[in-house]
C-alpha cells in the first residue's frame, strides 16, 4: 500500500504545482486525470490499515476529479459538434446559392 500513497503523491503535488505556476488550468485534462488516480491511490493506500477520514475524502475528491474529466470531453464534444454543424450549413448553403 505504500507503494499507492507515494504514486498519489507525487500525481497530485505535480498536478497542484502546475496549475499554480499556470502551466495548465483546471480545464487541462492531464490536471483532472491526475486528481482522480492520485486521488484514488490515496485512498487505496488509507484502505489497509482503514483512516476513514483520509478514505472518504480521497474517495471524494476522486470522483470530483473522474467528473472534472469527463466534464472536459463532453465540453468539447459538443463545441465539435457545433462546429461541424456549422460548417455543414454554410457547405449546404453554399450548395444551394450554385
Amino acid at each position: 500500500m505504500v507503494i499507492f500513497g507515494l504514486i498519489a503523491s507525487v500525481a497530485l503535488l505535480l498536478a497542484f504545482a502546475l496549475l499554480n505556476t499556470g502551466v495548465w488550468t483546471v480545464d487541462t485534462p492531464w490536471y483532472q486525470l491526475l486528481n482522480f488516480l492520485g486521488a484514488g491511490f490515496l485512498a487505496l493506500s488509507a484502505y489497509h490499515p482503514f483512516n476513514a477520514g483520509v478514505f472518504w475524502t480521497e474517495l471524494i475528491w476522486s470522483l470530483i476529479g473522474l467528473y472534472g474529466f469527463i466534464k472536459i470531453y463532453v465540453k468539447r464534444g459538443r463545441k465539435n459538434a457545433a462546429s461541424a454543424t456549422k460548417s455543414g450549413a454554410g457547405h449546404h448553403a453554399e450548395q444551394v446559392e450554385k
